[in-house]
């Protein structure tokens, strides 16, 4: 009788590992500049995408060329954001990098100023009613309970939840911040916690001691949704501006949503407004 030893196969790189060893050097360059994670990978994701588009070498790199991949994005029906952060992500990369003025006359789109409307309370609040897992349901509460972005929420760990306070760690631009939850979210998450198997530092584990993607938080986003008789999209940005809108709605003033948010610019908080616009324990979390 003959015997086999498996041998398990190694993984190959990922293709995020790839892109950050081929722009070794430029991603040094972002994190002195203090880029967080994310923001990385959406540059070189760019970068490369370009780079597979026009076959040259990038030290011969022109402005036509950006324009012809630019042009080739737009005629793929990408929108303004997509077309933004394909412009920052060269611009930074060849112009601030590698010291390029290939910059000069291409110019940002124009983000529309009609925001799509939010979702009023009772149909977030038919979301979560309608989502049988508690973890699941946790992540939507939290979501629209706290305004956090969703890549800082998949990372959330259950110790930097106190009272109904929730400490963001790293989030955009690599700053720390506080925010609000909600009491609901609080009862859910004890309840949880106490029927937990699995032990995680994250709150939201995948079952390997890592936290879960978000495109896996997209996705149960949007089956919840589902489940609740809502036809238009629902992602879980929506549920942030649901969050800033209905505390807009309640009284809160501009400056006090700008800051549960992470917003550097009252502008950017502005764009959520919809309604009124006339310390973080005194708020009342929307869901509440």
């Amino acid at each position: 009788m003959k015997f086999f030893h498996y041998f398990p196969r190694k993984k190959g790189p990922t293709r995020k590992e790839i892109l950050r060893k081929r722009f070794k050097n430029f991603v040094l360059e972002l994190r002195v500049r203090n880029f967080s994670n994310q923001s990385i990978d959406a540059y070189l994701y760019h970068n490369d995408r370009f780079l597979d588009f026009i076959k040259k070498e990038q030290r011969s790199i022109t402005s036509k060329d950006i324009k012809a991949y630019l042009n080739y994005l737009i005629l793929g029906g990408a929108g303004p954001r997509t077309m933004n952060m394909a412009i920052n992500s060269l611009k930074c990369y060849y112009e601030s990098y590698l010291r390029k003025n290939i910059f000069k006359n291409i110019k940002r789109s124009k983000i529309p100023k009609d925001l799509t409307p939010v979702l009023p309370k009772e149909k977030v609040k038919a979301m979560i009613d309608n989502t049988n897992s508690l973890k699941h349901r946790l992540l939507i509460e939290l979501l629209y309970s706290s305004g956090m972005r969703v890549g800082e929420c998949v990372k959330v760990k259950a110790g930097d939840i106190q009272d109904n306070i929730v400490f963001i760690r790293k989030g955009k631009g690599n700053k720390d911040r506080f925010t609000i939850t909600s009491r609901r979210f609080i009862d859910d998450l004890n309840q949880y916690l106490a029927r937990r198997k699995q032990q995680s530092d994250y709150l939201f584990d995948n079952g390997f001691g890592e936290h879960i993607t978000i495109r896996t938080a997209e996705e149960i986003v949007k089956l919840a949704a589902k489940r609740a008789g809502i036809k238009r999209r629902v992602y879980p940005h929506l549920l942030r501006a649901c969050f800033a809108t209905h505390l807009l709605e309640d009284g809160l003033p501009m400056h006090k949503i700008q800051r549960l948010l992470g917003h550097s610019d009252i502008k950017t908080t502005q764009g959520y407004a919809r309604g009124r616009t006339d310390d973080l324990k005194k708020i009342k979390s929307p869901l509440d």
